[in-house]
């Protein structure tokens, strides 16, 4: 039958096979988000798993690397094979603090550094809504081959920037390419509260995002009664952490806002608390805004974060 296998360095004695299959769990759902982005296009991808565990092959003691494995059944699944070990490598590299955390869990440690999202060789386009395998001649999907000659001067030139970039809606919407950042952007401002927190987990996922983005994830997920704090808590987390002049632009903003978005905003910064480029001063001021938030509403994200700064 063949396959391909997707490995991580580990150590540890802990539960291997748990953890393995808790890996692949975070890599099985982040894929199938990006795939609601790309559309019917992801169909027949997510298919090629039915009836498929590709965390299922046990452990073997004192191996050093976790395996998920991928199938290849009568050669006739390739573009899905080769798809399905892309995304885990793309998963692993953007989600890797989760990944850690959830083989922790298991006793076993991811070693390694976090690798490059975009380090994958294969590449991947859209073209007459089927995701296809680019190959040097062609296209490939699955039992499906289309030669160059056939593709339009449009296709074609989507084939070529996909030689440079992968096309797949996971590797678009983690750079993210505008046409998708533009949809995220209106989802997190319109009307259906659903999309509006796929839209903040996406822009948590992203390489980089605008600076309005932090504004906007704070406005729109303290309104009072309409989401989850934590909904939209850990995205803006993240994406201060990619845009250059956050922590004057959400220090700034904490002021204005009621308690659920100053405490957003605060709670966004405190991983950078301790970054070497705070000055005294910044590390001064953040405390004070906890203060105060502490003394003007009682806050327990105000509480709990000046707790963590004497530990």
């Amino acid at each position: 039958m063949g396959g391909i296998g997707f490995s991580i360095g580990i150590d540890g004695d802990g539960d291997v096979d748990a953890a393995r299959v808790a890996v692949w769990e975070e890599t099985r759902t982040f894929a199938a988000w990006f795939h609601w982005l790309g559309g019917k296009a992801y169909d027949e991808l997510d298919h090629y798993l039915d009836g498929l565990e590709p965390a299922a092959i046990p452990h073997q003691a004192g191996a050093r690397r976790m395996y998920l494995w991928f199938p290849n059944p009568a050669g006739s699944c390739l573009r899905s094979m080769l798809a399905w070990a892309h995304w885990c490598e793309v998963a692993v590299a953007v989600e890797w603090a989760r990944m850690r955390y959830v083989a922790g869990q298991h006793g076993v440690t991811i070693t390694g550094s976090q690798p490059d999202a975009a380090a994958g060789k294969e590449r991947f386009v859209v073209v007459r809504d089927r995701l296809w395998l680019v190959e040097d001649d062609g296209l490939r999907g699955d039992n499906l081959l289309l030669p160059l000659d056939e593709l339009t001067a449009e296709e074609a030139g989507r084939v070529e920037a996909a030689r440079e970039r992968c096309g797949c809606a996971v590797c678009a919407g983690v750079r993210p390419d505008p046409d998708i950042l533009a949809t995220v952007l209106a989802d997190l401002h319109g009307a259906d509260d659903d999309r509006a927190v796929q839209a903040a987990w996406f822009l948590g996922r992203m390489d980089s995002v605008p600076p309005e983005v932090l504004e906007a994830l704070v406005r729109v997920g303290a309104q009072p009664g309409r989401f989850d704090y934590n909904d939209f808590c850990r995205a803006l987390t993240l994406c201060a952490d990619r845009v250059p002049g956050a922590w004057a632009q959400l220090m700034a903003l904490a002021p204005e806002m009621g308690p659920d978005g100053r405490d957003m905003a605060l709670q966004a910064l405190f991983p950078s608390y301790r970054a070497p480029q705070r000055t005294a001063d910044e590390r001064d001021a953040y405390r004070a805004a906890l203060r105060a938030a502490l003394a003007e509403y009682g806050s327990d994200v105000a509480s709990y974060l000046l707790e963590l700064m004497e530990r």
